[in-house]
């Protein structure tokens, strides 16, 4: 399992709520939701009204595992210069509900990082970034966000830097919000924490609707504090 290009999965540096949570009622995503039907997941992402990206999931069964791969890239211009780009591509191998191997590149602005990890024993992850080998547990959510059920948990695997992040979590109820041309009903939730390595804060809002499957994400971005939208395409 090998990536083909050296590019990266987004992470939030700073999200915010727009829309005042529902007061409706809804039971929560079942464990093992978030892949959809026809295999993949598409958002356009938007920066002051203007898309200024695309962020892909793919899912693909492989001998009784499942496959994720996840792209996305991001352009932002100032009077025809280009003053942020950032590029990922990342692979997860699951068996069950375990991610048994893990790899991933980014590109940021010229900055780039390389994750590969594997597990080890029965309850082990092996984690090697750019120079640096840890071992984490096995049971840390990646910060693909497509799975529902990390929304109850407080610690995840950062999947640019291939380390533990601890988060908190806050449901904001159920939401009407606009996914694939239409108005599904979705569980808001708000994020936040700290990234260790950049010591920047996490402050990020996702969307599942009942299936299980994300159906948006937002922040704001650090440098410029400009809403940073993902709106589901497909």
């Amino acid at each position: 399992m090998r990536l083909k290009a050296p590019i990266a999965t987004i992470l939030i540096a700073a999200a915010m709520a727009v829309a005042a949570p529902s007061t409706a009622s809804l039971n929560p995503p079942a464990a093992g939701a978030g892949v959809p039907r026809d295999g993949s997941i598409e958002f356009a992402v938007f920066r002051k009204g203007e898309q200024i990206g695309t962020h892909k999931i793919g899912f693909q069964e492989k001998d009784n595992r499942l496959q994720v791969e996840v792209s996305a890239e991001l352009k932002v211009q100032m009077l025809f210069v280009t003053v942020y780009r950032y590029k990922h591509q990342s692979i997860e191998l699951w068996s069950g509900d375990r991610m048994v191997a893990f790899e991933s590149a980014t590109k940021q602005n010229g900055k780039e990082w390389v994750v590969d990890a594997h597990v080890a024993g029965n309850d082990k992850l092996v984690v090697k970034a750019n120079d640096q080998q840890r071992v984490l547990p096995d049971t840390l959510p990646p910060t693909s966000y497509w799975r529902p059920e990390m929304m109850a948990t407080s610690r995840w695997f950062n999947t640019q830097y291939g380390s533990p992040i601890d988060v908190n979590i806050t449901p904001q109820g159920v939401e009407q919000v606009e996914a694939v041309g239409a108005s599904v009903t979705a569980h808001r939730y708000k994020v936040t924490g700290v990234i260790a390595e950049t010591g920047k804060p996490v402050d990020l809002d996702l969307w599942y609707g009942e299936s299980g499957e994300l159906v948006k994400m937002q922040f704001v971005a650090v440098a410029d504090g400009s809403l940073i939208e993902f709106n589901r395409i497909s």
